[in-house]
């Protein structure tokens, strides 16, 4: 039997570890994460970084690092968008009011 990810045998102790690791890193990077709409891409860089991981020598190693750099960028990638938004908005208010 497979993970969710199709990455590893769940009855391998390496692919246990993994799949574990997996999921305590990303729940632990969804509770600390308060923008919701974020959680789907941070989830998604998670698969992506999994996949990465898993094809290296050291998946346990390599994961937590590509994970932290990929969940980073969309968290960042996120805030610029809502920044952006809400500029946009405080030009059209400012125009208006002109």
């Amino acid at each position: 039997m497979k993970d969710h990810t199709g990455i590893a045998e769940i009855g391998s102790d390496m692919g246990a570890r993994f799949a574990n690791l997996k999921q305590r890193l990303l729940l632990q990077r969804l509770n600390e994460t308060p923008d919701v709409e974020s959680h789907a891409l941070i989830i998604q860089q998670a698969k992506q970084a999994a996949l990465g991981a898993w094809r290296s020598a050291y998946p346990l190693l390599t994961f937590p690092c590509l994970f932290e750099e990929r969940a980073d960028a969309v968290t960042e990638q996120v805030r610029r968008e809502a920044a952006g938004y809400w500029n946009g908005l405080g030009a059209q208010a400012a125009a208006r009011a002109a």
